[in-house]
């Protein structure tokens, strides 16, 4: 049986629009009509893999024209998450994200992602009292998640966030996660028997 196609729901869409704010401007809009998206018009419920890469990689080179794409994708990411925040699925789960804290929001990552795609998968390793190793797959941009990830943590509360992609191996990417613990910051939860 083939595998069912990948698919990138309209809310990331939003998101992505949202993201490019001012920037969106006609000859934006046109780039992104060309990928597949009428960034104007009604949105599709969901998009194929390859429009969300190609109108990705439009909103790093307007958003971040001097960078590379993964840096780039990074400014994305970041603003992403800002825009994602401004339609309904986003607002809902990000009004909970500073009730959260940092690690309760990484335990609830992998679902978090699967409200933007059909395929994302993610698996969450803690390492320490405030460092996680997040692994994802298929990552087609590493740069955005480093992004999303960075702003996530920082939504939840924690202090002074790090995200480094450790590795990237064929479709999956590797990061490590972490923040300057505090007296005040949320406990990591209990371990599960």
């Amino acid at each position: 049986m083939p595998s069912p196609e990948r698919l990138v729901f309209q809310q990331s869409f939003e998101g992505l629009i949202r993201a490019l704010g001012d920037q969106l401007d006609e000859p934006c809009a046109q780039q992104l009509r060309d990928a597949g998206i009428d960034p104007r018009g009604k949105l599709s419920v969901a998009y194929p893999l390859e429009v969300w890469v190609e109108s990705l990689k439009l909103a790093a080179s307007v958003l971040a024209p001097a960078s590379t794409l993964e840096d780039g994708a990074e400014v994305v990411g970041r603003r992403f998450l800002e825009g994602y925040g401004g339609t309904l699925m986003g607002s809902a789960l990000l009004a909970g994200v500073r009730l959260m804290g940092p690690h309760r929001m990484l335990e609830r990552m992998t679902r978090n992602l699967r409200t933007g795609t059909n395929y994302l998968e993610a698996r969450l390793e803690q390492t320490g009292p405030t460092r996680y190793v997040l692994t994802c797959r298929p990552v087609v941009v590493a740069g955005f998640y480093r992004g999303l990830f960075a702003a996530g943590l920082e939504k939840s509360g924690a202090k002074s966030p790090s995200v480094v992609l450790i590795r990237s191996a064929g479709d999956a990417a590797v990061y490590d996660l972490s923040w300057l613990g505090e007296k005040t910051a949320s406990k990591p939860p209990e371990p599960r028997s």
